[in-house]
């Protein structure tokens, strides 16, 4: 099984490994939740030689017989020593403590390297070989050996009880879907994968089996999923064992239960008065749970279990007498249990109708069984079609992402109907944006041409939404020409898609870079906003216009609303605000706030339901940001094999940029002009050189690497394509190629000039500085350097910038930052700092020309500098001035010169 979601887990072994003490671990994780397999894959985290012990059951009862197939496996020549001398041992000498003393004293006399000892369900040991192991895993100092001990549960008393323990908990419905994804088979059903997640609660063992089986029932998904979602699993004994310690009120109760995913409680006291009683009998053992009137089985793969056990002539009169019962209580009930016995030709309606109703009050699931229940009576009716178009365009407003899907191409695989093939691929298309998923403009447009006839209404909206999705991709013409194009439907449109229509004209005008005030536009644009879907994506949109109007706070406030909102219709939206926050931040240079809010979004929302592209690339991001370069290149593989799969120019611009940037900040030069160069010759596509904001960090590498002129060519581009853009993040980064294109003192003028704005954000200031103290450090100015570096922290401190932080704090440990203390002889003193450091430069023999190009300066200049120097010192000559500077004195009688104030 691939160790999918179990990454905490595994650093947590990886610390134990690679620890510089002898530890034990214990791993604690109950039936299914794959110790086993996270076990078996310690093998493959080290070189280290490692030892695999899974015991035998059978010899649990032999007084040390774990012990002995233990050192069997070792196979160390001390050890086996010690292993003959216990099989030579009489009864009476073999006692736990005089084994567990003597294996102790072998542990340390062997002479090998670290060795890794992983026992799987140590806790069905023998009594007697738990014990030496419980007693040597708290006295491995010195051994060499990192112990592993597997565990169903801890036991308190035991000897294995008190070790540090890494407990296994349930999988996040993500990581089990990606697991189940994983698994080869002829083809896998996406709706499988994400059911069988929810029905078997993060249990990987359970979910395995049950997509197995449900795989090999449907392989190629084109039928309605079972209902419940019975299996015949490895979990049977333990579910008849629970099943079977009930007393039979409390069995008949959990019968009942099983034949839906909730009961109305007063519908069960009319069949069974004593319910009462059974329920709480049920609620004690944890096998049901109640919310108001309604009580139901907790785990799915239970109710499958009880289900499949009633013979189908119990099943029928259950469902009979439940109907009955529900006549004048639940409407809702009374139809699903009619299904099951008296079906006619309206009862897949009436389920798809009530399924509406359950979608809208929060009850999904139970929506989606009477869905599949109806689709499983009726699957292809034109009726069919429409209402399943319905519901799949609930689901999608709802985020039900997955199942929105389902339904909407069973629907497209039903119907001819003109309008609903419009509104059905339409959706599709929706889905697709709201993914990140590359949509060809092309597609949308061939769509509303061949059937936006048949529905001019819903054809405005889905080109309103379709200009927003291009627009955010920075594919400015292909906005500009939906636009265009739903011009001709603007008299069908309702007021909600005119509205978004024209936030989408002003989110163009403000990626381009108009001059326009976006917050006013779009709010006068909102003035025809409604309550709903409009309302939202009109703020979202006006957030997304000040962020990039880099009026950053304004931003904030807009996407935390949007973001704290609850209204179920609004979750597409608020995922969507949730992502564009991070955005915004990184834009403001609040590395530390967007770090956080990209670790929120990874908790509330682990997969990648929305917007993939982006993800990926925050996940790159943060890895770089916090400085851990390892998982920075895994992420930055990750998203460059989806970018790889589809169209999308400005994420893979955005990547490089990404990469290319921290590239520089590592000082891989050759990597860095590489990155920043491809994402240049994507970004000169684009009108507004803020979006990408590769450029200014081209200039700097170009610099570093001393091609000026390519610098210099690559900054006239940048200011040119500045012209009227009103940004105090382009004043800044141009400010400071400038200063550094420029030469001698006239660049450390620019830099200050560079530095006398403080309305930029605190990383470019803090990037701004380091440069500066840089240059500074190579006039030889090495304190106000170091104090520029110090100013440059602070920056990065306030920011949250971790990776910046530890190339300064390295920067501020190099002995060549410090004020160079003077050596030789004593009259070095009477140099400056910058000074002294020309000097030391002549004596490594360093010619003018060489001297020149380290200090940005002319060789006109370093020749002054020089003389200035001969004559504080009173020597005539370089090879005077490098003897002088090395401490050998020199032939000439050397006059007292007053020290320079």
């Amino acid at each position: 099984m691939p160790l999918v979601g179990r990454n905490k887990e595994i650093d947590r072994i990886l610390s134990a490994i690679r620890g510089p003490k002898e530890t034990a671990l214990a791993v604690v994780g109950g039936r299914g939740m794959g110790k086993s397999a996270l076990l078996s894959g310690i093998r493959s985290l080290s070189d280290y030689r490692t030892v695999f012990l899974s015991p035998s059951g059978a010899e649990s009862g032999w007084p040390l017989s774990g012990l002995t197939a233990l050192l069997n496996e070792m196979d160390d020549p001390v050890l086996n020593r010690a292993a003959d001398e216990l099989v030579r041992s009489s009864a009476e000498a073999v006692t736990v403590p005089a084994v567990s003393a003597m294996l102790l004293s072998s542990l340390h006399q062997r002479p090998s390297s670290r060795t890794l000892i992983v026992i799987d369900d140590a806790d069905q040991l023998d009594p007697a070989t738990q014990s030496v192991v419980g007693f040597l895993a708290r006295r491995l100092a010195g051994t060499e050996v990192v112990l592993f001990a597997g565990m169903r549960e801890e036991r308190p008393g035991s000897p294995l009880s008190g070790l540090p323990a890494l407990h296994l908990r349930a999988m996040s419905h993500s990581d089990t879907v990606r697991m189940l994804e994983g698994i080869p088979t002829a083809r896998t059903t996406t709706t499988a994968a994400h059911a069988v997640a929810a029905a078997t609660g993060g249990n990987p063992l359970a979910a395995v089996e049950l997509y197995n089986r449900l795989l090999a029932r449907y392989p190629d998904g084109r039928y309605a999923l079972p209902v419940p979602l019975s299996t015949q699993s490895s979990f049977d004994a333990e579910h008849a064992s629970a099943v079977g310690a009930l007393r039979p009120g409390a069995r008949t109760l959990l019968d009942l239960l099983a034949l839906s995913f909730h009961s109305d409680v007063s519908t069960i006291v009319k069949i069974r008065p004593e319910a009462s009683t059974a329920a709480e009998e049920l609620l004690t053992a944890g096998l049901v749970k109640r919310s108001g009137q309604h009580l139901w089985i907790a785990d799915q793969l239970l109710r499958g279990h009880v289900y499949a056990a009633m013979p189908a002539g119990v099943r029928t009169a259950n469902h009979r007498a439940m109907a009955e019962a529900a006549r004048d209580t639940d409407r809702q009930g009374r139809s699903w249990h009619l299904s099951f016995t008296a079906p006619d030709g309206q009862t897949p309606f009436q389920l798809l109708r009530h399924a509406v109703h359950l979608v809208r009050g929060g009850h999904v699931p139970f929506a989606v069984e009477f869905i599949e229940w109806a689709l499983t009576l009726n699957p292809s009716e034109a009726e069919t079609a429409e209402r399943l178009t319905g519901l799949a365009e609930l689901l999608f407003s709802r985020g039900e992402l997955v199942y929105a899907r389902r339904y909407a191409e069973w629907a497209q695989g039903v119907t001819r109907n003109p309008a609903l093939i419009l509104r059905l691929t339409g959706l599709s298309f929706e889905i697709q944006f709201v993914q990140g998923a590359a949509v060809r403009c092309s597609m949308v447009q061939r769509l509303v041409q061949e059937f936006g006839q048949h529905h001019p209404g819903y054809s405005a909206g889905l080109l309103a939404v379709g200009a927003l999705y291009y627009a955010e991709r920075w594919e400015l013409k292909e906005a500009a020409e939906l636009l265009r194009q739903g011009g001709a439907f603007r008299g069908s449109a309702s007021v909600q898609h005119l509205a978004m229509a024209e936030h989408a004209k002003l989110l163009l005008e403000s990626i381009s870079g108009a001059r326009s005030n976006p917050a006013r536009r779009h709010e006068q644009a909102g003035r025809h906003d409604q309550l709903g879907s409009a309302r939202q994506a009109g703020l979202l949109l006006r957030g997304r216009a000040l962020a990039y109007a880099e009026q950053h706070e304004s931003a904030r406030e807009i996407f935390a609303m949007l973001h704290g909102s609850t209204t179920p219709e609004h979750a597409n939206w608020r995922q969507t605000a949730a992502l564009m926050a991070i955005d915004n931040q990184i834009r403001a240079g609040n590395v530390g706030a967007a770090v956080r809010l990209i670790d929120e979004l990874e908790l509330s929302e682990p997969g990648m339901n929305y917007h993939r592209g982006t993800r990926h690339l925050f996940r790159v991001w943060r890895a770089y940001s916090l400085g851990d370069d390892e998982l920075a290149r895994v992420e930055a593989s990750e998203a460059q094999r989806y970018l790889q799969a589809g169209y999308h120019p400005a994420l893979t611009a955005q990547l490089a940029a990404c990469q290319g940037n921290f590239a520089l900040l590592r000082g891989d030069l050759a990597e860095s002009v590489a990155q920043l160069s491809r994402a240049a010759e994507i970004g000169m596509g684009l009108g507004n050189p803020t979006l990408l904001r590769c450029e200014a960090d081209l200039v700097e590498i170009l610099v570093r690497l001393g091609r000026h002129r390519e610098a210099t060519q690559a900054l006239q581009r940048l200011e040119s394509r500045s012209m009227g853009l009103r940004s105090p993040w382009l004043l800044m980064v141009v400010a400071r190629s400038r200063a550094m294109l420029a030469d001698g003192e006239q660049s450390l003028h620019l830099f200050n000039q560079a530095l006398e704005d403080r309305n930029g954000n605190r990383l470019e200031r803090g990037r701004t500085l380091m440069c500066y103290a840089e240059r500074l450090h190579a006039f030889g100015r090495l304190r106000h350097a170091r104090e520029a570096l110090l100013r440059a922290k602070v920056m990065f401190d306030e920011a949250g910038a971790d990776a910046w932080t530890q190339h300064v704090d390295a920067l501020l440990l190099d002995d060549r930052w410090e004020p160079a203390r003077p050596q030789g002889n004593p009259s070095m003193l009477l140099l400056a700092d910058h000074e002294r450091s020309l000097a030391m430069m002549v004596a490594r023999g360093m010619r003018n020309k060489e001297i020149a190009a380290t200090l940005y300066v002319s060789v006109r200049t370093v020749e002054v500098r020089l003389t200035a120097i001969y004559r504080k010192l009173g020597v005539e000559s370089r090879a005077q001035l490098t003897a002088l500077a090395a401490g050998k004195g020199t032939t000439a009688v050397q006059p007292y010169v007053l020290p320079v104030l």
